[in-house]
Order: structure tokens, then sequence, then C-alpha cells
């Protein structure tokens, strides 16, 4: 009887020290964003619990009738969705209007302070974030091109009270004189954030949800539409 104890003692301490590992690991995000001609799409990658759980996805997306219409892709890797399974088969179009996010941030009691708590647990690094940009005359391009330095600095530096920012980002802004009118992005990143901290997060937002009349069925049926 006395063994039995012990064996089960030492599961119980084994689960907990297991428990303890896994919410002190990171999710670790890779962003990359690409705004171009005819070329606009999100590419993601998401690694959980040490990077036993992966996930890459494709977004393409464009304007489309009042929001943005996408369609999700699992990208096939070693351990993503296997190429020709079923999750990778059935991939349809969906669009995100503005007022049903608007109808979201309504139904969410203090969203404005979740964010800012969540936020101030991401860690992000590797921030690489590239303009370029060309206008019919050289003078405009010229002007385009601080304005457009001085946007970005101001960004990320607001980012960076929200965010802890571990590196320097790399901001550049390439103007084209001899080229057509154009404008092209492209945004890459890497957030960091521990598994604990997420679950909370996640758990305060359902509670904050829970709070607002009619906040789950407004979230389940833009979540739904999406």
């Amino acid at each position: 009887m006395r063994i039995w104890i012990l064996l089960a003692a030492g599961l119980v301490v084994l689960l907990i020290l297991l428990l303890i590992v896994v919410l002190s690991s990171r999710v670790t995000i890779k962003l990359d964003v690409v705004l171009r001609n005819n070329e606009y799409k999100i590419l993601a990658e998401m690694k959980m619990i040490f990077g036993l759980i992966t996930r890459k996805y494709e977004v393409p997306f464009h304007l489309a009738n009042g929001g943005i219409e996408y369609k999700k892709k699992t990208v096939p890797g070693d351990q993503g969705i296997p190429l020709g399974s079923k999750e990778e088969k059935h991939s349809s179009s969906r669009t995100v209007r503005y007022s049903d996010y608007v109808r979201v941030l309504l139904s969410t009691k203090g969203l404005k302070k979740w964010t800012k708590k969540t936020m101030a647990a991401v860690h992000l690094m590797d921030v690489r974030w590239s303009t370029r940009i060309a206008l019919e005359h050289a003078a405009d391009t010229a002007v385009a091109t601080g304005i457009l330095h001085g946007v970005k600095h101001t960004l990320l530096g607001w980012m960076s009270y929200r965010l802890i920012m571990e590196e320097m980002p790399q901001v550049e802004v390439v103007p084209i004189f001899n080229g057509p009118p154009q404008i092209s992005t492209e945004l890459y990143c890497i957030a960091k954030i521990s598994c604990g901290k997420a679950m909370y997060a996640g758990l305060v937002l359902i509670v904050r949800v829970l709070k607002v009349k009619g906040g789950i069925k407004t979230w389940q049926n833009t979540l739904f539409k999406a």
C-alpha cells in the first residue's frame, strides 16, 4: 500500500513538473506580411511547446465587399499538415467585414485594458520593414519617402512602449525615381509569449466577453463568418 502511495505521489510531482515546463515554454509566431502589386498575403508560422507543435499558414487576401476577403491555406511541412490531406484540400474564401469587428469591440468589456496587458507580455524581435515607393514626380517621391520614414519610426516607437522590443528594428524606405507610380511594403517579425501568459490572457478575454450581454453570440457569429 505504501508503495502505491509513493508511486501516486511521484506521478503527481511529475505531472506538476511537466505542467510547469509547458507553461514556461514560449509560443513563437513568425509573421511575414507582403503588400505589393497584385500580391497581398500573410505568411505565418506558429510553434508551441519547444517546437513540438508547428503550424504554417499562407493567407492571400484583397479588399472587397466592405472588408477583407481571404483564403487560408495550410502550408505542408514536416510537422504541419501533410500535402493532400483533408485540411489542405478544403479551403474556401471568407470575408472579414470591418463592421463585424466593430461589434466585437463593443461586445468585450475592457478590451483596451486587456490588449495593453497582453501586449506587455509579448517579446518582439527581428523586425524588418521595407517599403518601395514611386510617384509621378521625383520631388513628390522624395517627400513621400521622408513622410514614410517618419510614420514608420513613430509607429515602431509607440510599439516599443507597448511590447518588449528586444532588438532595434530595421526600417527601410526605397524611393524609385525612374519607375512607374507604385508602392509596396514587406514586414517581417518574430513575436514570443509564454504559454502560461497566453493561456491566462485567453481566459481573461473569455471572462470579459461573458460580462457583456450578447457578447458570446456576437463573437461566435463573427468567428463563424471569418
